[in-house]
């Protein structure tokens, strides 16, 4: 197994971290009118397509792409091997069956 260079742990760390923040800091600005509106300048309306945080409030994606499913290989069945038809039987591992109980002459 390869070993990794311990900047690319922290380099992961960082990128979920800033990915977290970046949702977080849209959340709170689509939440907040006010904090939206003091964002942008004047002339800038708060309704505009383009804002990032109007598009994440709209839940707006990007356009799905075409889904193609790979067509499943044809499976051929195989039959099931044919049974035996005679029984074998192994001998017992004793010359005589084992008793179920103490002797009766205990009780006796």
């Amino acid at each position: 197994m390869p070993r990794r260079h311990p900047f690319t742990a922290f380099l992961h760390r960082l990128i979920a971290v800033g990915g977290a923040v970046l949702v977080l800091a849209l959340t709170v600005f689509a939440a907040s009118p006010a904090l939206h509106e003091h964002l942008h300048d004047a002339t800038h309306t708060h309704h505009d397509e383009s804002c990032p945080i109007v598009l994440f409030a709209s839940s707006a994606d990007a356009p799905p792409a075409p889904l193609s499913a790979p067509i499943p290989p044809l499976a051929t069945r195989l039959l099931a091997p044919s049974i035996a038809r005679e029984i074998f039987l192994s001998p017992p591992r004793y010359l005589r069956q084992p008793e179920r109980g103490p002797p009766s002459s205990l009780f006796s």
